[in-house]
Formats: C-alpha cells, structure tokens, sequence
C-alpha cells in the first residue's frame, strides 16, 4: 500500500503537479509508514504475550496433575504427626502406623568387697516401635526392635491382638508376660534406674503365646498359655515347656488404668489403690530351666502386689514365691522375696523415692560364694526438664546389699539369679558382703 501511494506521487510530479501539494503527498507517506511500524511492533508483542501465557498455563498444569499424584499416593487424604509417637493414617481410620522408641544411656559404679572397683558407660536400651491397626482400629499390631549393648539385636513385642467391644482382647506372638506387676510396667516407667533383683529372679520377661483378657472401669484379668519363662524369639520344635499365667487386678478409686501404668509420682494425680494377685505354673518336658533361683523343670508360683497412689505421691509393694522342682529326682527349692518402695514430688520437676528389697532360698543352700539370702535398700531422684513430660527423664540412685550376695548353682536344685549385668549387681566372692552400686542415667522417649 505505501508502495503505491510512492509510486502515485512520482507520476503527479511528472505530470506537472504544483510541488507544495507534491510535499504534501510526501508528508502523508511518511505518516502512514510510521502508522504500519506501530501496528507490526503491537502484533509482534501480542505474540509474544501470548507464548507466555501459554508456557504458564503448561506450568501450571503439570503442577496440578503433580498434586494429583502425591494425593493419590497417600490414599485419598491420609493424616500425619505426632501423638506420643509420629504416626501415619488413612483419613477413613482403618489403617494406622505409629513409631515410637527409647534410649536409656546409662554410667554405674559397682564396689564389691574382695573385687576390683567396676564402673563405665552403657547403652541399656535402645528400641523402636511400630504399633497401629490394620483393616480396622480392632485388628491391632506391635513390633518392637531392640539393639543390645554386645551390638547384636533382637526382638522383644511382635504379636497381633484382636479388641472386642466388650472390652475383652485376644493377642498371638510375642509379648510381656504378666506375672510380676514390676515387670509388666514399662522400663521407661519405673521409679529407680533399673528392676530389682527380685524381678531379675522371678520374672517372666518376654514370652510366646496366646492371651486372652478382660477389662472394666475397676477389674482387668489376663490369662496366658506359654512357652515358658523368658521364651522370646525360640522356635515351636525341640524341648516343650507348657506354661500359665494368669492374672487379676482390682481398681479403687479415682486413679486411671492409665495412672497405674507408671511406678512414678504425678502432680495433681488422683488417688486410688490397685491391688493385683498373680499364679505362675510351668512344667517342661526336657531338660531343665533356671527360673525363680531353681534349676528345674516344674514349677508354681504366686505373686500379690499394692499401688497406692495420689497427688505427687505413690507407694508400691508386693510378695513373691515359688517353688521348683526336679520330676526325675523329687528334688525341690522354694524361694521368696518382698519389696517396698515410694517416692513423692518437691516440685512439679523432682521426685525423691527410696526403696527395700528381701529375697532368701528356703532350707539354707550352700554356694561356693555368696548366701541364700538377699537384702539391698536404695535411695535416689528422679528429674523431668520437662515437667509432665516423662520424654525426657534422669534418674539417679545409689544402692546397698547387705547380704553376700550368690550367682549361679548352689546345691540340691538352688541356683541363686539376683545378679546380672542388666541390674548392675554382682556375684561377691567367698561371703564378703556390703556391695556398693551407683546409677545415673538418662532416658529419651520418642
């Protein structure tokens, strides 16, 4: 067009067309040309506008079809975080996954007369913890990992529980045996840094088998089919041990189920008494066992414990005996033992506790070293940097036996078991006696 317009003012001139409207002419071209510049600058900028808009809309959507993804992958909405553990849920509720664990690092000191000064560091324990449900909040699961201090691992909880509306519950695997009330509180709950050499001889530990119980606001009753004493991780041929357990607690008061389930003081806890009686029966058809300071393959036992508790203090005590027996010889060895301990809070932070313990061999067997008794008081703190928090928690106490103190086989079916490297006590050589133990340690909950 502008070409034209160039080429109609050259034929004017030509034709003898007066020059000032010839300029004229010549002053429109060059408007006109400034004109289409303008207009191909806007075209070229609304294409590039254009390109971007639609690179962005691609950005977009990718991101979009991204989230779609993620949201696919954690299966339509599911939650996470913490609750006493970090946890992972599906928004309908039927399938949970929660891991927790524990760290106990320990330093002790052990003076034994006759024997050279012991002391060092520990790790005591170290566990991680997967619980949840599966299918429904009913169908319930628990694997608990452990490393011990020689660098191996094991297995402690790995079983996989049914709970019924009635409150009654059905579990098959791997689990605590419920015989000693000391034992069935978690490590992570006691009152000093360590059990007691009590629960070191009487103790059913972790087991394999089948549990039925039953729960209301104030009766609990548990009832265990076994493998026996301290049968974790063994395998179901070879030699049979078929053991009970059973069971029953009874609730007075204002205090929770949950408030029971601590060894440790609480500020403004509610009062209440639990008052719990527990038998044990096992009998092994090849070989014998160490359990309850007997070498044997028979045994019977009864146990009966108190816990009184309320704001900022509590009080626990309890008995135990046994009687074990060789089948093939008749031979028999009863043992026994008590304790009683308490602590109460200074402040919302610190408990002060104290704690007695008593254990004997009846008939007065004979050992190379130590006595058929038993006897060791302690004193200590627990501190909570936290208060009302027991995830983080240090506790210190500072032991003394009396009593020369036996480890291993005596004569007739005796085989004394207060002592192990897990509570910090030794075997004293000859009858020497007053034996020193220093605890500290600190434990993290996660």
């Amino acid at each position: 067009m502008v070409e034209n317009l160039i080429g109609l003012a050259a034929l004017i001139a030509v034709n003898g067309v007066p020059a000032d409207e010839v300029k004229e002419l010549r002053n429109l071209v060059i408007d006109l040309q400034e004109e289409v510049a303008e207009l191909k600058n806007d075209k070229e900028h609304n294409w590039i506008t254009a390109q971007r808009a639609e690179e962005i809309r691609l950005i977009v959507q990718d991101v979009l079809m991204d989230a779609d993804s993620r949201t696919s992958l954690q299966g339509s909405g599911a939650t996470a975080g913490w609750d006493k553990g970090f946890f992972l849920a599906s928004a309908d509720g039927t399938m949970k996954l929660k891991i927790s664990g524990q760290i106990q690092a320990r330093w002790l000191s052990n003076d034994a007369e006759g024997q050279a000064t012991q002391d060092g560091f520990e790790e005591r324990r170290t566990k991680v913890r997967f619980s949840g449900h599966i299918g429904d909040p009913s169908w319930q699961y628990k694997l608990t990992h452990t490393w011990g201090r020689n660098g191996g691992s094991n297995m402690e909880d790995a079983y996989i529980a049914k709970t019924f509306d009635d409150g009654a519950w059905f579990k098959m695997g791997q689990f605590k045996g419920t015989f000693l009330r000391e034992s069935i509180v978690s490590s992570s709950k006691q009152l000093g840094v360590e059990r007691t050499m009590l629960d070191n001889a009487f103790t059913y530990g972790w087991v394999q088998g089948v549990n039925y119980g039953w729960n209301n606001d104030d009766f609990k009753m548990d009832i265990q089919y076994l493998d026996g004493p301290n049968s974790a991780n063994g395998q179901a041929l070879g030699a049979g041990t078929d053991a009970w357990l059973l069971r029953a607690e009874f609730k007075f008061g204002g205090a929770s189920w949950k408030d029971f389930g601590t060894l440790t003081s609480k500020a403004g806890g509610e009062q209440g008494l639990l008052v719990g009686v527990g038998y044990q029966s096992l009998d092994t058809d090849g070989g014998t066992l160490e359990y309850g300071n007997a070498q044997i393959d028979k045994s019977t036992g009864w146990t009966v414990d108190a816990t009184l508790r309320g704001d900022g203090w509590n009080i626990f005590a309890y008995g135990v005996e046994t009687e074990g027996e060789v089948k093939a010889s008749g031979v028999t060895q009863d043992s026994s033992g008590w304790l009683i301990q308490g602590g109460f809070l200074i402040n919302d932070n610190t408990e002060l506790f104290a704690q007695v313990q008593e254990g004997t061999l009846d008939g007065n067997p004979t050992f190379a070293n130590g006595s058929a008794d038993m006897s060791a008081v302690r004193v200590g703190f627990n501190y909570w940097p936290i208060a009302g928090s027991n995830a983080v928690k240090w506790t210190t106490d500072v032991a003394w036996a009396g009593d020369s103190l036996a480890d291993g086989a005596g004569s007739g079916a005796s085989s004394a078991d207060w002592t192990s490297s897990g509570n910090g006590w030794r075997g004293d050589t000859g009858l020497n006696d007053d034996q020193f133990l220093l605890r500290t340690q600190l434990q993290l909950l996660f």
